[in-house]
């Protein structure tokens, strides 16, 4: 199975512990910051202009502000009503919100999008399943 990874605000203690909570809730996605340079990477050879918004790479697919939103809830079985209400109000919500939370408006860019292949590259290895070894005594 592919990680799904999900790229959050990493600045914000908020999102962390969010971040945190959506680890333990589904194992098949992996949270990365979007602050990290793999993902800046990734961001330059998917868009270009690596765009500040909620991503969420899940196989060959890219998806970005409200298509984020209505993928990864339906990955963490949230009600669809509720998950159709947080897609409804993402796009207007995201500007004022990422005003006062992140210091900075998210980028006006939703969508699913194919992964590029040159982008691919920059992903995978974030993608593999990383274990803690256990030590014996």
């Amino acid at each position: 199975m592919t990680q799904s990874l999900l790229v959050y605000d990493g600045s914000t203690d908020l999102f962390r512990r969010a971040a945190e909570t959506v680890t333990r809730c589904a194992t098949d996605i992996t949270p990365v910051p979007w602050e990290s340079d793999a993902i800046q990477a990734f961001l330059r050879a998917q868009f270009d202009d690596p765009p500040f918004a909620f991503i969420l790479i899940d196989g060959e697919s890219v998806h970005v502000g409200e298509a984020a939103v209505k993928e990864a809830l339906e990955g963490l079985d949230v009600a669809a009503p509720v998950a159709r209400l947080a897609e409804q109000v993402y796009p207007t919500a995201a500007a004022p919100f990422g005003r006062v939370v992140h210091g900075q408006v998210p980028a006006d860019i939703h969508g699913t999008f194919p992964l590029d292949e040159a982008a691919k590259a920059h992903i995978e290895p974030l993608r593999q399943i990383h274990t803690i070894p256990v030590e014996t005594e």
